[in-house]
């Protein structure tokens, strides 16, 4: 089973000099407002800073799934069984973050998407609650050695609700993204329109948000190859024409050095997708180590912003 991994940001979905329908009405409503636009990136903040502590907590959840699938499926004791995603504390949905409650936004979000987005934040929330009880269920089960009554019927079901958490989070927290991106994306370019390295910000993020689909395509239970290919050619292309914007302005700003690091860990992360999908599938390894190169070039694009 495959899960998609921790998304780090929300990308700049621009394509080929065109907004799509959504993201032009977004720029409608927010055009010329500064803290409008300054509101909506704080919420977005928020909502990221809460998914990526959440999807910390729900990735190694997921990484440790097929052990409890093995043991209750196959109705066998492991010599040890310690699960650890849920040690330690579980972020809360409630917390206040520098000012913002995800739960009640107040203007920090348009009211037309006000009452979608939380709704989504709640359900990913939700489905991490969920999940965690699920998870101190299936161990308490197993310490207490219940299966020995019930011949694992009892664990079956903690597993089919920890499987659901699981898909339940990675589903809304896609589903919050999607919602906000259009006017994350339009508040961003109203902040961004009198920088003087407007165009390269928002062709690395472009890029950025190209990798990040490559990525969604790669954790698809069936990975659609001939889509995958063309995502890669977008992005093999759109790398060859933005890695050499504006040398001048770089130097001068004194982000020639990270802007050049920043489109070689792109070659490297198009060089990982060639590699795995040269046979014409992607097997769940693979797809790890294409999300580990995206992790890095999030890592890039932060030193270069």
């Amino acid at each position: 089973m495959k899960y998609k991994i921790l998304i780090l940001l929300v990308a700049m979905t621009v394509s080929c000099g065109k907004l799509s329908d959504k993201a032009k009405d977004a720029v409608d409503s927010i055009s010329g407002d500064a803290e409008k636009s300054g509101n909506i990136i704080a919420y977005s903040n928020a909502m990221i800073d809460y998914m990526n502590e959440a999807g910390e907590k729900m990735d190694r959840a997921s990484g440790e799934f097929g052990q409890m699938k093995t043991m209750v499926t196959k109705k066998r004791k492991p010599s040890f069984f310690m699960p650890t995603a849920f040690i330690g504390s579980v972020p809360k949905i409630d917390r206040n973050r520098d000012g913002i409650l995800l739960l009640k936004p107040g203007n920090n979000l348009p009211s037309e998407i006000k009452d979608k987005t939380v709704a989504a934040i709640k359900a990913a929330s939700d489905a991490l609650s969920n999940t965690k009880k699920a998870y101190e269920d299936l161990k308490e089960y197993y310490d207490n050695e219940d299966f020995k009554d019930d011949d694992w019927a009892k664990g079956i079901e903690y597993v089919d609700s920890i499987e659901k958490g699981i898909t339940d989070f990675y589903a809304k927290r896609s589903e919050g993204y999607k919602i906000m991106r259009p006017f994350t994306d339009a508040a961003e370019m109203e902040l961004l329109k009198d920088h003087p390295l407007k165009e390269v910000l928002i062709a690395s993020k472009k890029d950025l948000g190209l990798a990040e689909e490559i990525v969604d395509m790669v954790y698809a239970e069936k990975v659609d190859i001939d889509a995958l290919n063309a995502k890669y050619t977008e992005l093999e292309e759109s790398v060859k024409n933005n890695r050499v914007l504006t040398p001048d302005l770089l130097k001068e700003h004194d982000k020639e050095r990270s802007y050049k690091s920043y489109y070689e860990q792109l070659d490297d992360f198009l060089g990982e997708v060639r590699k795995d999908k040269r046979d014409g599938k992607i097997t769940e390894g693979e797809a790890d180590d294409i999300g580990d190169e995206l992790k890095y070039l999030i890592r890039d694009y932060n030193s270069f912003v």
